[in-house]
């Protein structure tokens, strides 16, 4: 998997991420607002993996905040002051 921003235009390569803690799915105007608390926020987008239970690849865009993972199930026009994440594929399982 490689992780591309797009906002320096770095290109990390990763074999795995896995996300462990605190999960708060939140609405879109929620997200919007928690977006405001950090100057350059750092979000990822993807589809949620769901891989082998034969159910629809679900978009998702995630902010990391103050030890939580914040999670939208949808796409957004996100801010210029973001700093945005492409993942290939996001497994919050295992």
């Amino acid at each position: 998997m490689i992780v591309k921003t797009l906002w320096c235009g770095i290109e990390v390569p990763a074999q795995r991420v896995v996300a462990g803690g605190l999960i708060i799915y939140v609405d879109k105007e929620s997200f919007f607002n928690l977006l405001e608390l950090k100057e350059n926020p750092m979000v990822v987008t993807g589809e949620l993996s769901s891989s082998g239970f034969g159910l629809k690849q679900i978009k998702v865009t995630i902010m990391p905040l103050e030890g939580a993972l914040i999670v939208y199930r949808g796409e957004v026009e996100l801010p210029e002051k973001c700093v945005v994440i492409k993942a290939s594929e996001i497994n919050m399982g295992k």
